[in-house]
């Protein structure tokens, strides 16, 4: 599997391209898959940023263990 993250996977039908150029199932990265979110979220937004969201959200799982 080919999973596409980052800004420029936000590149409408880049993960079709990809796929047919390598001949592998390729998908876009989305963090927040599976959620729920506040009425305050904009579903749409949302996804097209989430890719570009993957180091935000990595870090944001991070446990800090000051010992």
């Amino acid at each position: 599997h080919i999973v596409l993250a980052g800004g420029c996977a936000s590149i409408p039908g880049i993960d079709e391209a990809v796929a047919k150029r390598t001949q592998v199932n390729t998908l876009v990265a989305n963090p927040f898959a599976g959620m729920q979110f506040s009425r305050n979220v904009r579903p749409r937004n949302l996804q097209s940023d989430a890719p570009a969201l993957m180091v935000a959200c990595g870090l944001a799982m991070r446990r800090f263990d000051p010992s």
